[in-house]
């Protein structure tokens, strides 16, 4: 191996690592409830669908802390598998997530099985994410009873979630287990009418509240 070949070699690795810090900052940030280490996760320009949410990332920390802080206790942001197609100073990323949840009210605990999808760009020697869709691969039906499930039944609790918000969920990007998974968009961009709906969505149930 050529000391060019090696140089690539430690840039890759480096690459890789620092990507999937950006996700694991993310992750404990939201658990807990920490501005700085979330946003630092995103750049500046970034848009994020989060499937119920759609914005910028300066719009998605007060809407994912007042979501979390209200409506659950405790939070887990678990990730797996990793994958990372780097191509100079860009990335698109593909992780797994299994997202669990004490809730406030209701069934009392939750549990989300999905992925991040991130497109990553290095700027200043900094990796951070300028845009991202966080897919819903499954919901579990919610444990019914601190003690557990009794029975089977039991649905999901969406209590933490705005009338409005599944309206924009309903138009999310779906899982695909073929090419047409939005893991495989190359390049990742958030869709401009799901950022307009969100917003117009959003503003007609703040005008409904103060009426």
């Amino acid at each position: 191996m050529t000391l060019e070949e090696m140089q690539e070699k430690l840039t890759y690795l480096m690459d890789r690592q620092e990507i999937l810090d950006v996700v694991n900052r993310y992750c404990r940030g939201v658990d807990r409830l920490d501005e700085e280490m979330v946003m630092s996760a995103y750049h500046r320009d970034a848009l994020d669908d989060h499937s119920m949410f759609v914005g910028s990332a300066d719009e998605f920390w007060p809407w994912v802390r007042k979501m979390h802080s209200e409506n659950h206790s405790s939070t887990q942001h678990m990730i797996g598998n990793h994958l990372a197609w780097i191509n100079g100073n860009v990335a698109h990323c593909e992780t797994y997530l299994s997202y669990s949840g004490m809730n406030k009210t209701g069934a009392p605990f939750s549990a989300i099985g999905g992925r991040y999808i991130d497109r990553m760009e290095k700027r200043d020697g900094k990796w951070g994410i300028v845009a991202r869709e966080y897919i819903v691969d499954w919901v579990a039906p919610s444990i019914n009873t601190i003690e557990g499930a009794k029975t089977p039944e039991g649905g999901p609790n969406y209590d933490c979630l705005q009338p409005f918000e599944f309206k924009v969920a309903e138009t999310a990007p779906q899982p695909s287990r073929d090419v047409q998974d939005p893991s495989y968009k190359r390049p990742l961009e958030i869709d401009p009418s799901r950022v307009t709906d969100y917003k117009r969505l959003s503003s007609a149930a703040k005008e409904s509240v103060s009426a």
